[in-house]
């Protein structure tokens, strides 16, 4: 995704448009456009559209060329942000592989033309790093996103469109890590990775090695990394603008592998542990659009990275260990590793 604009016309070759239904009678829902109706709601009928969530209709057209009809439900005069979003989601998924679409839906409100906005850029994703001879099986997300409105000069809107772009871009940033295997993605070089994206935003990044992490007691995050040929770290990105209302600590769990450790998991299923550490990823990528947003709340994220491994050196059932602060904590369960390296870091947060 690339860009997201408003238009007050459909002058792109494909447009979403709504889709409701009460008691089986189906209802287009255009918002700011006008449509054929009549003509379309016969074809949608022969092709046995329902208007449920998630449903989505294509049907070939003129001008737009084709139109994707994207299920909102249950018929209303007004429909919620979240429904909106997701309906909107649904569409963008399926355009993939196409350059620009508008977005017609019954968004009249703020808050609805913003989740419209949220829920195309959310859609428009698709992580193809990895691939090699099949990558040209696969579909580029949608490029340009345009929401049809009647508000195109509304500052208001303008900044929604604003918000919209840095929440998707953020959540993709969170999503490609969440994605990427632990072959390339280690405690070391997801503080790496992060401290590069971090410094252009003017925040203050604060890296704990795996030698600060044992002189200074951090026992929890020690204790369960010790194990990998990947050493632990500790991630802190600080944002404090200069009249903060507020302050506050994200906390999330950074296992950028988790094997069970000596507690070894079923090997079928294993595979998805490369996303343990998807609470790292989501408060590193909340902390970097609340700094682009500008909002006037100091954030403290904190992400504590290490890989959950089985070694000579690995955490062993009945091992005791010492939190940051000194509490002990007996280990009786290697593979309870998340509640382990959170304790450090909520600890120290305090």
């Amino acid at each position: 995704m690339k860009a997201l604009k408003l238009a007050s016309t459909l002058a792109t070759p494909y447009a979403v448009i709504g889709l409701s239904a009460t008691a089986g009678k189906l209802k287009i829902e255009s918002g700011a456009v006008t449509v054929n109706e009549k003509a379309l709601l016969e074809i949608l009928k022969n092709l046995g559209a329902t208007g449920k969530s998630n449903e989505i209709i294509k049907v070939p057209y003129s001008k737009p060329q084709t139109i994707y009809f994207t299920g909102l439900g249950k018929t209303s005069k007004s429909y919620e942000p979240e429904n909106l979003r997701r309906a909107a989601g649904s569409a963008a998924r399926e355009l993939a592989g196409q350059s620009t679409a508008t977005f017609a839906l019954p968004a009249s409100t703020l808050a609805q033309i913003s989740a419209v906005a949220e829920g195309a850029a959310l859609g428009a994703y698709a992580f193809n790093e990895f691939r090699s001879s099949t990558k040209s099986d696969f579909k580029e997300p949608l490029e340009q996103i345009v929401i049809a409105t009647k508000s195109t000069s509304d500052a208001a809107a303008k900044r929604a469109l604003v918000r919209a772009e840095i929440i998707a871009r953020n959540t993709a940033m969170v999503r490609d890590l969440i994605n990427t295997p632990p072959s390339h993605l280690t405690p070391d070089s997801f503080c790496t990775r992060m401290k590069k994206l971090a410094t252009p935003l003017g925040l203050k990044v604060e890296i704990l090695n795996e030698a600060t992490l044992k002189n200074q007691g951090y026992g929890g995050i020690i204790g369960v990394g010790q194990g990998s040929a990947n050493p632990p770290r500790l991630l802190h990105i600080s944002y404090t603008p200069s009249k903060a209302r507020a302050r506050y600590a994200f906390v999330g769990k950074g296992i950028t592998f988790d094997t069970g450790g000596l507690a070894l998991k079923p090997a079928n299923g294993m595979e998805a542990m490369k996303s343990d550490m998807s609470g790292a990823a989501a408060v590193i990528g909340a902390i970097f659009a609340i700094a682009e947003l500008k909002l006037s709340v100091a954030i403290d994220a904190w992400a504590p990275l290490a890989e959950n491994m089985v070694s000579e050196n690995a955490t062993r059932p009945s091992d005791i260990i010492s939190i940051y602060g000194g509490k002990t904590v007996e280990v009786l369960n290697p593979d309870a590793e998340g509640r382990l390296v959170l304790a450090d870091a909520i600890v120290r947060a305090q």
